[in-house]
């Protein structure tokens, strides 16, 4: 098939999926307003809340738009499928964006439009991640419009550490249009403040305001993926979830998460995921920074260690024990030294971890084990090796994010 048809397919396929959003999401409540056609290419960035945020996107923008995905969704049955209607733009997880960031270059260039979800990652706590200046960087290089997207009430429809979606209000709306010229008078500092100011999202912050109602099934199952330590003994990995409830196994403590997405229960600490999500980060990297001895920080057992070949297939290479310390990563015989380590991230509620070891693409995984330690210890590693550069004097060079 010649690319003037494959080009065609991809429009004929995103305009009639673009016009049955409204249809499609309606269980949602979801709303948002159109724009129609451009003059010139444009980069779209939103925050990213749901696995359906390129539909709200494709809602709301009529032309064409490819998107960015994980590389991941190629090993799911949806993803082969998604590659043949539209042919997104796959990066790594845990890797480096270089190749990605100049594929969406060669597209804009080519007179294409791209959607980018800059966060890489769907918020657990609801609250957009403030960005570098490497998607100011990315737009102006690629000298075109910009535009972008405020998504809202979609945290509480799909939390990242549940296992259900749920229904309730959403929408998004189209926050500002720059025109390449406006972006080539901005310098990146001045762009990434706008972008970041456009796309924030603090969702108890807006739910507090609002109240509304989120109804689904097993609404509290997942949440021991992100809370993974108990805000009143400080045990790691001690929440159990049942249906809309959880309780540590250490000290009893319990509650409910509501349809309203807050917890209640006697003497809770914390009435958000937010609010004890950013406790357990906290009191995690203190942990992790405070840790004394030649031990492993933290261990799971029953874990599966997997390379993803180039194929995109899995070919699993360990399986038994991973333990962290404060340099490294353990499994089975094989050893991944965070200074070989280039990216790291989390997939699937936070159930796997992803990293690029020397131009691998590996990942760990298991149904117990919670990702969010083991990336806040190669995180913690990070920014003390930053901070003794920056102690030294070096300069740190800013690439794509």
């Amino acid at each position: 098939m010649d690319k003037g048809r494959l080009k065609f397919r991809y429009r004929l396929i995103y305009k009639t999926v673009g016009s049955l959003v409204p249809l499609i999401l309606r269980k949602y409540g979801f709303t948002t307003e159109r724009i129609s056609k451009k003059d010139e290419p444009y980069i779209v960035v939103a925050n990213h809340l749901t696995e359906v945020d390129m539909l709200m996107l494709g809602g709301a923008f009529a032309e064409h738009m490819y998107f960015v995905a994980g590389e991941h969704l190629l090993r799911t049955k949806a993803g082969p499928k998604m590659k043949w209607a539209q042919d997104p733009i796959f990066t790594y997880k845990g890797a480096p964006s270089i190749d990605t960031m100049r594929e969406i270059i060669r597209k804009i260039r080519a007179g294409h439009n791209v959607m980018i979800f800059p966060e890489g990652s769907r918020s657990f706590n609801g609250e957009t991640m403030r960005l570098g200046s490497g998607i100011a960087k990315l737009v102006k290089t690629a000298g075109c419009a910009l535009a972008t997207y405020h998504i809202e009430g979609g945290y509480f429809v799909a939390p990242r550490w549940a296992y259900t979606t749920r229904t309730g209000p959403m929408k998004g709306h189209i926050v500002n249009i720059y025109s390449s010229e406006e972006v080539s008078k901005m310098s990146k500092e001045e762009l990434t403040d706008c972008i970041n100011r456009d796309i924030y999202e603090n969702a108890y912050e807006t739910q507090r305001r609002n109240m509304y109602t989120y109804k689904g099934k097993r609404l509290a199952e997942g949440l021991e993926n992100y809370l993974v330590r108990c805000s009143c003994c400080g045990a790691f990995d001690s929440m159990v979830t049942e249906d809309d409830r959880f309780r540590c196994t250490e000290c009893g403590q319990s509650g409910r998460y509501t349809p309203q997405g807050f917890l209640e229960g006697e003497g809770l600490r914390f009435d958000s995921v937010y609010d004890w999500g950013v406790w357990s980060e906290n009191e995690t990297c203190e942990y992790i920074k405070t840790f004394e001895g030649g031990g492993p920080v933290f261990k799971d057992a029953d874990t599966v260690l997997y390379e993803v070949l180039p194929d995109h297939s899995r070919a699993d290479l360990a399986s038994g024990e991973i333990k962290g310390y404060k340099d490294r990563l353990e499994a089975g015989d094989m050893e991944f030294r965070f200074d070989d380590i280039s990216g790291m991230d989390m997939l699937y509620f936070g159930k796997t971890l992803v990293f690029s070891y020397k131009k691998r693409h590996m990942a760990i995984t298991g149904e117990h084990f919670h990702a969010i330690k083991y990336q806040k210890l190669f995180e913690t590693n990070k920014t003390k090796k930053i901070d003794h550069i920056v102690q030294k004097g070096y300069t740190i060079g800013n690439s794509f994010q």
